[in-house]
């Protein structure tokens, strides 16, 4: 069955799309989208330099279920127009996701696929349009430069996540690959390209003594709730840190759940009862080291090795690191960075998905 203009406005529904994700099948998914619920229900990110004029047009619309098309930087393109124009219900608008991307965490945390293939979109717009939906935390990063930093390298993507932050070893082969795609965008249109691109350059890391044998370690220091994890990081000597909100990280594994590495050092499940059961809406982050090897291990369903929860974390940098937040890449300074709970969002999930097995909760 296919779902008509008509259909979208039991629980209005509108699409915005960013036709540059996904190589050329941002275009066939549009032109899918104004088939399915309306022309006037379909917003093209690109022509309309925003998701700002779609946002407008239905701000006194109740129950409003939005369609992202793109990447994990299209949903958070658009939850952070959300937290800035005046929407009469806000607290009832929910997000879905058409994933475009190559990562795509959220949308297969979610449920919704690891990414389109040029497919019918007629299911996948009826489930959307009857889905239930959830809370997901979202976090603020408050950046603030060190006596020695300048302004320029304290430039972040955005100033909230919703997946991740990380840095080190996988920052910096994320952070190769970004520059490498944006010199020759037309080489890497491909998938399947892409991740033997993303293999070649991990490895080329393995060479780089910085992001090696846990040096990221005197690199910064970690609070977490007012803890100083010191002594933890130097027990653990990581390669790269993960700060993690939602159960997907680097297209689809879950490092803080996966099953224990036996080649992590011995007495690493040390203490590993004290942590609750992760959730992307009861207000904590779960903090995960990785050894560089690790970053391979985890595709196998493996896990890094568990640091801490908490509901707010600050780190303060003391020299450049590659970072990277909800998969943008960029280098950044010395500074000081503070990471506490911004809001929440309504987010549409599929019932089989990993959002849907974590319990949940209300909105704080």
């Amino acid at each position: 069955m296919e779902i008509t203009e008509i259909h979208a406005y039991a629980e209005k529904l509108i699409a915005f799309v960013n036709p540059k994700s996904g190589g050329l099948q941002g275009q066939t998914v549009l032109d899918q989208l104004k088939v399915q619920i309306g022309a006037e229900n379909v917003y093209d990110l690109v022509k309309d330099h925003g998701p700002e004029k779609g946002l407008k047009e239905n701000q006194l619309e109740k129950n409003l279920r939005i369609i992202a098309c793109g990447g994990d930087g299209t949903v958070g393109w658009l939850l952070s127009a959300l937290d800035t124009l005046h929407i009469r219900h806000k607290d009832e608008v929910s997000v879905g996701v058409i994933p475009l991307g190559t990562g795509n965490d959220m949308a297969r945390f979610l449920g919704w696929g690891v990414g389109y293939r040029g497919e019918s979109l007629a299911p996948v717009v009826q489930a959307l349009s009857t889905a239930e939906s959830r809370l997901l935390d979202r976090w603020a990063i408050d950046v603030q430069p060190a006596a020695n930093s300048g302004a320029a390298s304290l430039k972040i993507p955005q100033p909230v996540f919703n997946n991740y932050l990380s840095f080190g070893a996988d920052a910096q082969i994320a952070l190769d690959f970004h520059e490498k795609r944006n010199a020759s965008p037309g080489c890497y249109a491909n998938r399947i390209f892409n991740k033997l691109a993303y293999g070649c350059i991990s490895c080329n890391t393995f060479f780089d003594r910085r992001y090696l044998c846990g040096n990221i370690t005197n690199f910064f220091d970690l609070l977490v709730d007012g803890k100083n994890m010191e002594e933890e990081l130097f027990r653990v000597q990581p390669d790269a840190i993960l700060i993690l909100n939602i159960a997907s990280y680097a297209a689809g594994t879950n490092p803080w759940d996966g099953a224990y590495d036996n080649l992590w050092c011995a007495g690493s499940q040390t203490g590993d009862d004290r942590f609750r059961e992760q959730n992307c809406s009861d207000g904590y982050l779960e903090v995960i080291g990785f050894k560089h090897f690790e970053l391979a291990r985890i595709r196998l369903g493996r896990r890094g090795r568990r640091i801490a929860q908490g509901s707010e974390i600050r780190l303060r940098i003391r020299r450049d690191v590659p970072m990277e937040i909800d998969g943008e890449p960029f280098l950044l300074g010395p500074c000081q960075i503070i990471i506490t709970r911004k809001n929440q969002a309504l987010m549409l999930m599929t019932e089989n998905s990993q959002a849907a097995q974590q319990s949940q909760t209300k909105r704080f």
